[in-house]
């Protein structure tokens, strides 16, 4: 049964309340799959802790599907809530969704089982494909891709701009892309703050045959072969990222179409790996304001790159007196203090939480999220979260830049916050169908998202 309750976002002593179409596990409905199966369009599909023995499937539907992690912004929930694919197939499937703001959130994924039969190739965790969905804050690990050209243990993605940020990735198993296959035509995919080790398979991150990826603030550490390959892919970005200790290869670029490959490496770490690194020699790589082992002679060591020892600390952190602190790209945004950016992943992983690592569980940067539903009618959520106490600015504009609605304009503490908006514009009259942009301004920094009004 479908029900209309408050969403309730918490921030450190303020509450924010907004409201939306909701489907209970298993208050409504036993299964997630069942939930699934009678929720509409832009519902969301809240699950309670409990270890859910299923495949579930998404069906092409654009749907929130989140633990109480959603709602509480509680890590522990992550842990406390899994879907178990109990080696059937593939425990997430998302696939042939159309429309944008399809997210999977909060959630521990394991036991998976892809298959790897061309070209029937699925993903053990999650299996994407012909979708865009955001896979946030969750615990992947466990899954197996078996097969002839098996690949993608944890997730498999192969479809452009799907976006995975704060994931845990590890003790996955596959010939190669454990932890992450990214290819086929993944265009605009991203991975984002997250945390990828002890995978066991060719190479933790696997990019191929695509274009514009981008790896940020993320760890690729103690993977049991390569950190990272990108084949015959074009303008991948690997930026204020750590790739450590792997026992192969912590990057590996081959795979040339046609002098077309570029990797570019800004503001990153990549030392202690077996070897370091491996360019073939066709391929373009340039490396700026980055630590990388035995690298000073190539030909893609660029400005502001360092061949020496990063003096890691716990957890892969940066000790007081490294020189990666301080040392990335004086044109790139500043850490959250205001000095230039450090190399390596250190200082943005957002919540080390449960599994390697204790830190807070609040993002040190600002962050804006996808609105849900979207599309929507009459009424959206927007949710964004502040790492200190900040002066906040939260507009609507239409898609000509014209102020249609100012949400929040005020000093707001640290944490999470929600606002709902009702389609309205400043004089309080409803606005009509369309794409409208949402920006959230906090000191200098501007962060835009895109959603639509459908009546």
């Amino acid at each position: 049964m479908k029900k209309w309750i408050l969403l309730v976002g918490l921030s450190l002593g303020l509450v924010s309340i907004a409201q939306g179409a909701i489907v209970n596990v298993p208050a409504d409905y036993g299964t997630i799959q069942t939930a699934l199966d009678s929720a509409a369009q832009g519902d969301t599909v809240l699950v309670a802790p409990g270890t859910y023995v299923e495949n579930i499937d998404f069906h092409g539907k654009q749907l929130v599907l989140a633990s109480w992690f959603l709602t509480t912004r509680d890590t522990a929930y992550i842990s406390q809530t899994v879907i178990d694919g109990n080696r059937d197939s593939s425990t997430v499937s998302i696939e042939s969704v159309s429309q944008p703001g399809t997210i999977l959130a909060g959630f521990s994924i394991t036991n998976g089982l892809g298959t790897g039969d061309w070209p029937r190739v699925r993903g053990g965790g999650i299996h994407i494909k012909v979708a865009a969905p955001e896979i946030r804050h969750c615990y992947i690990y466990g899954n197996e891709s078996v097969g002839n050209s098996n690949r993608g243990a944890g997730i498999y993605a192969s479809s452009s701009n799907i976006v995975i940020s704060n994931c845990r990735i590890f003790n996955n198993t596959s010939t190669s892309g454990s932890g992450i296959t990214i290819g086929n035509g993944a265009t605009g995919t991203r991975v984002d703050s997250c945390w990828i080790s002890n995978n066991d398979g060719g190479e933790a991150i696997l990019i191929a045959y695509s274009s514009q990826v981008t790896i940020s603030r993320s760890y690729i550490v103690g993977n049991l072969h390569r950190g990272i390959r990108s084949f015959a892919s074009n303008e991948a970005l690997l930026i204020n990222t750590t790739i450590a200790d792997n026992a192969e290869e912590g990057l590996l670029v081959s795979g040339n179409l046609n002098g077309t490959d570029s990797t570019r490496i800004v503001n990153s770490i990549i030392y202690g790996n077996t070897p370091s690194y491996y360019m073939q020699n066709d391929t373009l790589v340039v490396a700026t304001y980055s630590l990388i082992e035995d690298a000073d002679t190539t030909v893609f060591f660029g400005a502001g790159c360092l061949d020496t020892i990063p003096m890691f600390a716990e957890n892969y952190q940066l000790q007081e007196m490294s020189p990666a602190i301080d040392a990335g790209d004086p044109a790139s945004d500043p850490d959250p203090d205001g000095t230039v950016s450090d190399m390596g992943a250190a200082y943005y992983f957002q919540d080390l939480t449960g599994i390697g690592g204790e830190r807070n569980g609040l993002a040190l940067t600002p962050q804006l999220f996808a609105n849900y539903p979207n599309p929507f009618n009459p009424a959206t959520t927007i949710a964004f979260e502040l790492p200190q106490n900040s002066r906040v600015q939260l507009q609507i504009f239409n898609i000509l830049g014209e102020l249609v609605n100012t949400l929040v304009n005020g000093n707001r503490a640290a944490g999470s916050h929600s606002v709902r908006w009702d389609g309205t514009n400043l004089s309080g009259e409803q606005v009509s169908s369309g794409i409208y942009l949402y920006r959230l301004k906090t000191g200098e920094r501007v962060q835009t998202r895109k959603m639509m009004l459908v009546k």
